[in-house]
């Protein structure tokens, strides 16, 4: 993946709580983003979660290893077949990365 943008969400931190981070709009969430380096140390201390949020295609053509499918493609919904993936989310203690290059 020559171009990987990488943002780390909070567990448990919800919108209303970043909004306050200066994030704009009610369900916001100013998530910072971390260096390679830093999350190579977080994957290899398996201590993250992994999203990638690109779209069903591209994740089957290559996807980091453990990654969960969850493709936005800028719609503020996903299908009901990724309740799972979500219901990881809503459950974890360990910090979100999310990818979608």
């Amino acid at each position: 993946m020559a171009c990987l943008t990488l943002a780390l969400l909070a567990a448990g931190l919800s919108g209303a709580e970043a909004k306050g981070s200066g994030a704009q709009g009610a369900d916001a969430i100013d998530a910072p983003r971390i260096s390679q380096q830093e999350f190579k140390k977080l994957f290899t201390a398996n201590n993250v979660v992994i999203v990638d949020t690109r779209n069903v295609d591209s994740f089957g053509e290559s996807h980091m290893p453990g990654a969960l499918l969850l493709p936005l493609e800028g719609k503020p919904t996903w299908p009901d077949a990724y309740e799972k993936n979500v219901a990881i989310l809503l459950k974890t203690r360990k910090p979100v990365v999310v990818y979608c290059a």
